[in-house]
């Protein structure tokens, strides 16, 4: 709860402040905004996971601001405060796009009961998000959000003239562990391999994935090759340094070079790891945009 944010958005000073002074009190990270106009201005600064908003004020009403809300927020939950003698009917408020609404007067209770509903329903699609773009083992994210987050990073990184390094890692041995010591014992390796990459990476910077199989990935931002290069090798030595010589790990490095996309950067990224594994595996190889990619 500390970590939700709410814009509560009333021209009435003592509404709009008594009910930022609640919400803080249970917790909340509360603001308040005197008109819908500053309220968007607020926004625009800073997005809030919930606003609650009088549907009756001067200039833009609670409605518009809630379809301008809606419009540059989708994800934001938004509570409206309506009144009994109100134009707008139930069904404005709700096809607008409103989570819920609260008729005035109303119990404290009655708001805290909406917005802890509101949560739950927030942690529920943060969960099956969770489920959609991670891996079940290793809990990294999977091959399918590995595509997504390559085309958006390429596009940032050409946008902000920003390096990117692409690492993909192949686990050596894991079919003969697999068939000599069973998929239990595999899949202890997965997730120390997928330990070791996420210890290994800058915490909310670089992003590791699992692909499927022995094989994971990982972007490094605003990364040049040579630091790459650096990073894929501390990967390399920590897995060595789990104590288990049953198996190694090789990886393929490429860094963004200009006129590439997603794919030809996952192409040069895929042909270096090639190398690492047909050289015996337990290697770094890195690929420029100018080599030899046979």
């Amino acid at each position: 709860m500390a970590q939700t944010t709410v814009l509560v958005v009333d021209d009435e000073d003592n509404v709009r402040k008594g009910l930022v002074t609640l919400l803080e009190h249970w917790g909340y990270q509360c603001s308040g905004a005197a008109s819908a106009e500053i309220a968007l201005d607020e926004l625009r600064a800073a997005p809030r996971d919930i606003v609650i908003a009088d549907i009756r004020m001067p200039g833009m009403d609670g409605l518009q601001l809630l379809r301008a809300v809606k419009a540059r927020l989708p994800d934001a939950d938004f509570i409206m405060i309506t009144g009994y003698d109100a134009e707008y009917s139930y069904l404005d408020v709700v096809e607008g796009g409103a989570t819920d609404f609260i008729i005035k007067p109303f119990a404290p209770e009655e708001l805290r009961a909406k917005l802890q509903r509101i949560l739950r329903e927030r942690r529920l699609r943060q969960q099956l998000v969770d489920l959609s773009i991670r891996d079940g083992l290793t809990r990294l994210y999977n091959r399918r959000h590995f595509h997504v987050k390559l085309e958006e990073e390429v596009v940032r990184a050409c946008r902000q003239h920003r390096d990117l390094t692409l690492v993909m890692l192949d686990v050596d041995q894991l079919k003969r562990i697999n068939d000599t010591r069973g998929h239990v014992e595999g899949d202890a390796v997965l997730v120390g391999v997928a330990g070791v990459l996420e210890s290994m990476l800058r915490h909310q910077v670089d992003i590791p994935f699992r692909l499927g199989g022995d094989e994971f990935a990982a972007m490094l931002i605003e990364t040049g090759s040579a630091a790459g290069i650096a990073a894929a090798e501390r990967i390399r030595t920590a897995v060595q340094q789990l104590g288990d010589a049953s198996f190694t790990i090789s990886i393929g490095i490429a860094t963004l070079a200009e006129g590439d996309d997603g794919e030809a950067l996952l192409r040069r990224a895929d042909h270096a790891l090639y190398r690492s594994k047909r050289a015996g595996g337990d290697a770094v190889t890195a690929l420029g945009p100018d080599e030899d990619q046979q």
